[in-house]
């Protein structure tokens, strides 16, 4: 369970890459919202941030995020039933004005509730 430290963080550095393509895309959703922040549950069907409008690429994005993540998972030899919630935290930097630096942090709570905290990236 320990290596679920390193999945956070992997996640975490994922999710602020451009290789998510969240970005620009959350920073223009949650900016058109009126947010600074917002923490997506990863593990839900259909995972989207709360309190914004619907953006067809961020939507994908999530998607596609949704299948890395399961991968990751897999490739330590986790899988969904191994874990309660994977939340993923992210807040547009403020002085970047094209959306596309995005800080990050991954919070996995394992079934036997231990919690791994990706910290802030």
């Amino acid at each position: 369970m320990a290596e679920l430290a390193g999945v956070a963080h992997n996640i975490a550095h994922h999710s602020a890459s451009g290789l998510s393509f969240l970005s620009p895309h959350l920073t223009q959703a949650l900016r058109a919202a009126g947010e600074v922040t917002t923490a997506i549950e990863l593990l839900v069907q259909n995972p989207y941030p709360p309190k914004v409008a619907e953006l067809q690429p961020l939507r994908l994005s999530l998607v596609s995020l949704k299948g890395t993540v399961q991968g990751m998972l897999q490739k330590h030899g986790f899988n969904q039933n191994d874990i309660l919630s994977i939340v993923l935290h992210a807040t547009p930097a403020p002085w970047d004005r094209d959306g596309y630096v995005i800080q990050t942090r991954a919070v996995i709570t394992a079934k036997n509730g231990r919690v791994y905290d990706s910290g802030w990236l």
